[in-house]
């Protein structure tokens, strides 16, 4: 060793350790539950009620779904043959891209047949997502 170096060491009194078992053991234990009570999923729902009346119900819905009482930032868009009603909490940088937290897709029955919808809904990593599920199946 050259005069005047130490060796340096791996320990807790100078703040740097590897992780070991229980480090990871704890990290873990905190990822397994967030993972459990956050998730994706897609549900298609049938509804005898028209497309622009659960389009409409499920953005009220939507906009009133916070704990908080604030506002959700919903948008419902008519594109030609499908409503599209979304959330868009944050948006992608440097693309500024948005990224929806939950989506709706409801399309009208075709022409001929009875008066109704089908919605195609989707979530992306929502905690309590009970209230915004709850929404959606209401509205059909």
């Amino acid at each position: 060793m050259k005069p005047g170096c130490r060796k340096f060491r791996l320990t807790r009194r100078n703040g740097i350790q590897p992780a070991g078992t229980r480090d990871i053991l704890r990290a873990t234990a905190w990822l397994i539950p967030a993972l459990l009570t956050a998730g994706c999923a897609t549900t298609a729902y049938r509804s005898p009620k028209s497309a622009a009346v659960v389009a409409e119900c499920i953005a009220t819905g939507w906009r009133k779904v916070a704990s908080s009482g604030l506002e959700v930032p919903v948008s419902s868009i008519w594109s030609g043959d499908h409503y599209f009603v979304d959330v868009t909490l944050w948006r992608d940088f440097p693309t500024y891209l948005p990224i929806r937290s939950c989506w709706a897709k409801i399309k009208p029955d075709a022409a001929g047949e009875a008066a109704g919808s089908s919605t195609e809904y989707r979530r992306n990593f929502q905690i309590a997502h009970d209230r915004i599920d709850r929404v959606v199946k209401d509205c059909q």
